[in-house]
């Protein structure tokens, strides 16, 4: 093998290592409704002041910055320490949502989130001594009534960067709901029971949808304020099954987890990712964390009109970690079908096209 090959052989390893590692979200099968897309331009100015939090804040003679992009590639070379953005937005918000997702990419290092002045999200933590969140996608759950239907909202986030570039650097961009969730005839998002080794950052007792001992779900739990949590942590949820729905050939999604899971309904294991390998082929060269979840319930299992629990144990590698996204319920064959289908088709073809190109 000559120079070049080696050279070719070593980018392509170093590609698909990254690919592998780095979770790509919303890359596959969600069927994601944008509502409000926020790529564009922002308010900006570097300082730090609790009162730009407020949705009255006269911020006209602030700077405007594209978003996404480092603040240095916007005028702000070498810059390090806090600095905030600001946008107005309206929105009309689906009749079943009970929270909608803001969705804010990469942010470098650390941030706070506020709604019309209310903390919905913070990831990292904020200098001195500074953790950074800069590989952590930012996807906040907003309750539908911290927003105005008939008015204008206000977004204000308060970033710290210790290093390098800063801001809002890249990613998704915008408020969505995810279709598919609507479609789940039990719907399990929201609120688990959380068991790991790592407390929550303080700050993050602060946002609107932290609850003592639980944690929201789908996030990846460094967004939820359990920074640079890598091993194992136990979800649990407790939930009443519908005297009128069947308990034949139904199934539980899971949503997307990051690394690996053991699921378990009423104290019976009904499954986990290598199960999924096994029985479908074409997960085989797909990391853990792109694979859809979707776990056949045994039809005893269910106990109709009484209390139900499910245990999920998720085991993190390294990098971000938890079931960071959808659509997570039970619903019935027939209708999760197509969604699988879906994700195995997303998932197959992204990937496959990658391989196709750097091994040809």
């Amino acid at each position: 093998m000559n120079y070049r090959n080696n050279i070719l052989v070593l980018l392509r390893i170093s590609l698909i290592a990254f690919l592998l590692l780095t979770p790509l979200g919303n890359a596959f099968a969600k069927d994601l409704r944008s509502l409000v897309n926020l790529k564009g331009y922002w308010k900006f100015t570097i300082g730090d002041d609790p009162a730009w939090a407020s949705p009255d804040y006269n911020d006209t003679e602030w700077d405007k910055l594209f978003v996404p992009q480092s603040w240095e590639s916007s005028g702000y070379s070498n810059y390090n320490g806090y600095a905030w953005y600001r946008k107005n937005f309206t929105i009309t918000i689906p009749k079943a949502a009970k929270y909608v997702y803001l969705n804010l990419g990469y942010i470098d290092d650390a941030d706070e989130v506020y709604v019309n002045g209310k903390l919905v999200g913070a990831s990292g933590h904020m200098g001195p001594i500074a953790q950074t969140a800069y590989n952590i996608p930012r996807m906040y759950p907003v309750p539908r009534e911290v927003l105005n239907h008939k008015a204008e909202n206000v977004i204000a986030i308060r970033v710290f960067d210790d290093y390098h570039d800063g801001g809002i650097v890249g990613g998704d961009i915008n408020i969505s709901f995810d279709a598919d969730q609507f479609k789940m005839n039990v719907d399990l998002t929201g609120h688990w029971d959380f068991e790991t080794s790592r407390s929550v950052d303080e700050n993050n007792r602060n946002v609107v949808s932290y609850r003592e001992g639980k944690i929201f779900v789908p996030g990846f739990w460094e967004a939820r304020g359990y920074n640079q949590l890598d091993g194992r942590a136990i979800y649990s949820k407790r939930f009443v099954y519908p005297d009128h729905l069947s308990t034949r050939n139904q199934i539980l999604f899971a949503g997307y987890i990051d690394d690996v899971d053991e699921v378990y309904l009423n104290g019976e294991k009904i499954g986990t990712v290598r199960d999924l390998r096994r029985k479908n082929r074409k997960y085989s060269y797909a990391s853990d964390n792109f694979i859809l979840r979707a776990y056949t319930i045994p039809d005893h299992l269910l106990n109709k009109g009484g209390e139900n629990v499910i245990e999920i144990i998720v085991r993190d590698h390294t990098g971000p970690g938890g079931i960071y996204d959808g659509p997570i319920g039970i619903v019935d064959m027939d209708t999760a079908k197509p969604i699988i289908i879906k994700s195995l088709k997303d998932t197959r073809s992204s990937f496959q096209k990658l391989l196709d190109y750097w091994f040809d």
